[in-house]
């Protein structure tokens, strides 16, 4: 699961841009992280078409990118029709709130502790772990937020390689998402195909919280280091 908050300016809270870091590389460090499979892989993710249904034809079948351009012809929500409408979950970010940017990991000794926690519930050896902690400060970020929020770009760098994707978000005015549910009871996102770091396939649905405010994106239907959703 990943979470991408920012102030009303639109800056991310726990970022620092990366022009102010010099990077270097690191080949030893980088080839034990690729000999031992740590995440992530070189292999960008790729921008896939949902497949039909089992039964359907091409005819009645609208991919996700033809999905999403219908819906960037509705009109773009104000401040005011936001405070006006109470919902849980939207597609559209504040309208003052932008992600886009070049981000640095802020890898102090509590994430860095609690990277190790990750790393080692995964099945990583000591060794292993201690050249991943090492190196995970140098992971950069690049991010692009375009359609109104509804798209978020995202290329992430460490020394093993890079990770592209591209994350569609979906919520009201798509369809209504009150605070009335009931116990237990869930909203159904719309869900595009996208590559993990490791090249799996899994499905990836998205949306704003916080009246626009907070980027929340979840990958679901992986299979490695035991498998579930993130």
């Amino acid at each position: 699961r990943e979470k991408s908050t920012s102030d009303s300016q639109g800056h991310e809270l726990s970022s620092e841009r990366a022009g102010e870091i010099t990077l270097t590389t690191s080949t030893v460090g980088a080839e034990l992280l690729k000999e031992r499979d740590v995440p992530l892989s070189e292999e960008p993710s790729e921008k896939l078409e949902k497949k039909p249904a089992d039964g359907s034809s091409d005819a009645d079948t609208t991919t996700a990118t033809e999905t999403l351009a219908l819906r960037l012809d509705q009109p773009s929500l104000t401040e005011e029709e936001m405070d006006f409408h109470a919902h849980e979950r939207w597609a559209l970010s504040d309208p003052k709130v932008d992600l886009s940017g070049s981000w640095v990991l802020v890898a102090d000794e509590a994430f860095k502790a609690e990277y190790d926690i990750y790393l080692k519930n995964l099945g990583f050896n000591r060794f292993t772990r201690g050249v991943a902690v090492s190196l995970i400060a140098r992971t950069t970020e690049v991010t692009r937020q375009s359609e109104r929020g509804r798209s978020l770009y995202l290329c992430g760098t460490n020394p093993k390689g890079s990770w592209e994707r591209t994350i569609v978000a979906s919520g009201y005015p798509d369809f209504e998402t009150q605070s009335d549910r009931t116990a237990g009871e869930d909203y159904f996102h719309q869900s595009h195909s996208i590559k993990t770091a490791e090249a799996e396939d899994v499905e990836a649905e998205a949306w704003w919280e916080e009246r626009g405010t907070i980027h929340i994106s979840w990958l679901r239907g992986g299979t490695k280091y035991g498998g579930g959703d993130f």
